[in-house]
C-alpha cells in the first residue's frame, strides 16, 4: 500500500471512529432530554453540522433504534434500545441484579448508591441511587479520576472505590497500571516506588473494603467494595456516599454489616446462577 493510500486508511479510520462517537452522543442527548427532539435541536445541542446529525439521526431511525414521526420531524428512541440493553444486561451483569443490589443497599444504609468501573488508568463513576440523607457539603467534593495518583512522595489508590476495584487485581497488575499511568505524565519522572500504593491495596483486599472519612479535603463519608460481575473484563466496585455517613466506629461497622450482607446475597445469586446453567 503507497503512502498516500495509506493516509487515505487512517483518514477513513479516524472519520469512522469520530462517527461512532457522534453517534453515541445523539443517544446520550435523548437520555438527558427525555422527550423527542428535531434535527436542528440535536445539532445545536451537541455543537455538530446539522447534515451530520441528519445521517445520523436517518441511520438510527432505518436500523430501528430510533422512531421518526413525519408529520412532526421528530425522533426519539425506540425501545429496540431498551430490549437490546436489556438482553446484554442479562449476559454480562446478571440480569437486574445490579439494580437490585444497589437499591437493597441503599435501603440498608439509607445512604446514596454509587457504581464504579475501571477504565484502564482511569476510574467512571456508571451508576447511582440517592439516598436518604438530606444533608449536602459546604464544598462539592472532588476526586481524582485516575486509578493511582502520586501524592505525598508515594503512588497511592486514587480513591476509595479504585483501592476496592484494585484489589481484585495482582499485585503485577496494579505496578504496570502505576507505570502506564506515569507515562501518561502523572507523578515524577524515573523510577519510584510502589511498595506503598501494593500495600495499601493488600489492605484493602484482606479487609474486603475501603473507607474514606470526612476531613477538610473529603466533605464526604464513604465505604466501597469490589463488585464482581459475570463475564466482567474491567473491575468494579460499589459503595456508599454520605453527609455525614457514620460518626462512630459503632456506626461503621453497622454500616459495613449491612453493606456485606447484600453483597454476599448477591454473589450467592450469581454462584446460583452459574450452577443453574452448568447443569
Amino acid at each position: 500500500m503507497g503512502s498516500s493510500s495509506q493516509a487515505d486508511g487512517r483518514s477513513r479510520g479516524r472519520g469512522s471512529v469520530k462517527s461512532c462517537l457522534r453517534t453515541l452522543e445523539v443517544l446520550e442527548y435523548f437520555m438527558n432530554a427525555g422527550v423527542p427532539a428535531r434535527t436542528i435541536e440535536i445539532s445545536e445541542a451537541l455543537g455538530i453540522p446539522n447534515s451530520s446529525a441528519d445521517e445520523i439521526l436517518r441511520t438510527l431511525a432505518a436500523t430501528g433504534y430510533l422512531t421518526y414521526n413525519q408529520a412532526t420531524k421528530l425522533y426519539a428512541p425506540s425501545y429496540k434500545i431498551v430490549a437490546n440493553a436489556s438482553s446484554i444486561e442479562q449476559s454480562f451483569f446478571g440480569g437486574g441484579q445490579i439494580g437490585e443490589i444497589m437499591e437493597d443497599m441503599r435501603r440498608e444504609t439509607g445512604a446514596s448508591v454509587f457504581v464504579t468501573q475501571q477504565n484502564d488508568c482511569w476510574s467512571e463513576s456508571i451508576a447511582e441511587t440517592l439516598g436518604d440523607w438530606k444533608a449536602s457539603p459546604d464544598v462539592a467534593p472532588s476526586y481524582h479520576d485516575q486509578m493511582v495518583c502520586f501524592e505525598r512522595n508515594s503512588w497511592r489508590p486514587g480513591t476509595n472505590f479504585a483501592a476496592a476495584m484494585l484489589a481484585q487485581q495482582s499485585n503485577v497488575d496494579i505496578i504496570q497500571l502505576a507505570t502506564r499511568t506515569q507515562r501518561l505524565g502523572f507523578g515524577p519522572k524515573g523510577p519510584t516506588l510502589m511498595k506503598h500504593l501494593v500495600d495499601r491495596i493488600a489492605q484493602t483486599r484482606n479487609r474486603g473494603f475501603s473507607i474514606c472519612r470526612r476531613s477538610r479535603s473529603q466533605p464526604v463519608d464513604s465505604i466501597a467494595m469490589p463488585l464482581r460481575v459475570p463475564h466482567g473484563v474491567a473491575s468494579y466496585a460499589i459503595g456508599v456516599v454520605g453527609d455525614p455517613l457514620f460518626s462512630s466506629d459503632n456506626d461503621v461497622r453497622q454500616m459495613l454489616s449491612g453493606m456485606q450482607s447484600v453483597i454476599f446475597r448477591y454473589n450467592d445469586g450469581i454462584r446460583r446462577s452459574k450452577t443453574i446453567s452448568i447443569q
